[in-house]
């Protein structure tokens, strides 16, 4: 794996998997100390908000299939900012126990982020797909029929394929996760709702336009209410102070109806793991 000097030294930090999963990887880059490995996304961040852990690391986005929804609907009112974020090329394999071969597999299991990127390659074998809670859970079942997508095999098992997904330019995104605000960095991402009324979003949009905002990224998810509205998450470039980013977050939020700054940061671009 690459190594890059950790970017802060916590005492513990949380991710999804085990040793043999990407955001473990991701972890190791991100931060010093001990890591712990929960089952569940909705583990990993109530490990930090909790306390059991002084920070986490989370995948937030693929490049093939986009934001991990799950993390956002969690984010915006956690009480977490984002510190820091990583982004690692995704290579997938097949991975099987020992003495399988690709004819063997009758099924095959990942999370469904890995499953969702390597579409083409399960399309051409007549196998049942499963989805589970992680790429190590998948590891963790494979047997004489059933094989995994994920990073690396763990001991007596093998590979079957490499390269399995659909882009050779797949990459994820990984936030870590605190409870500490950051006062610096060269990207800031904040959620806002909006009034239900004409021209609300482009209101909120235009103030980000006048103040010559660069805006890198806008998804939208569905408001967690259930009554139709939609939650906007956005990330834009900001070079200028603390205090002039609070005045230009208070203008946002006069055009908004709920506005929370989800974190300043930097951004690291691995070449490779």
């Amino acid at each position: 794996m690459l190594k890059y000097k950790a970017v802060y030294d916590f005492s513990l930090t949380a991710f999804l998997g085990d040793e043999n999963s990407y955001s473990h990887a991701a972890a190791q880059m991100l931060t010093g100390g001990k890591l712990k490995g929960y089952d569940t996304l909705s583990k990993v961040i109530a490990a930090v908000i909790g306390g059991e852990t002084a920070a986490a690391v989370v995948p937030t986005e693929n490049s093939v299939e986009g934001a991990v929804n799950e993390v956002y609907d969690m984010l915006s009112g956690s009480g977490l900012y984002i510190a820091h974020q990583i982004i690692l090329p995704i290579s997938h394999s097949l991975i099987a126990a020992e003495g399988a071969t690709l004819d063997s597999i009758k099924r095959i299991r990942s999370h469904p982020q890995a499953i969702g990127q390597c579409r083409s390659f399960l399309s051409k074998l007549s196998v049942t797909v499963e989805a589970v809670s992680s790429t190590s859970a998948a590891i963790s079942l494979v047997d004489g029929e059933c094989a995994a997508i994920g990073f690396k095999p763990k001991k007596g098992q093998i590979v079957l394929a490499t390269g399995i997904q659909d882009s050779m330019l797949n990459s994820t995104r990984f936030s870590l996760l605190t409870k500490e605000r950051s006062k610096a960095g060269g990207t800031v991402s904040v959620a806002f709702d909006l009034k239900n009324s004409p021209g609300s979003l482009l209101n909120a949009l235009s103030v980000m336009s006048e103040a010559d905002v660069n805006m890198t990224r806008i998804i939208s998810r569905p408001h967690r209410s259930g009554d139709g509205r939609y939650r906007f998450f956005v990330d834009f470039d900001y070079a200028a102070g603390t205090d002039e980013l609070e005045r230009f977050l208070a203008r946002v939020a006069c055009a908004c109806d709920g506005l929370w700054f989800l974190g300043r940061y930097d951004v690291t671009v691995a070449d490779k793991i």
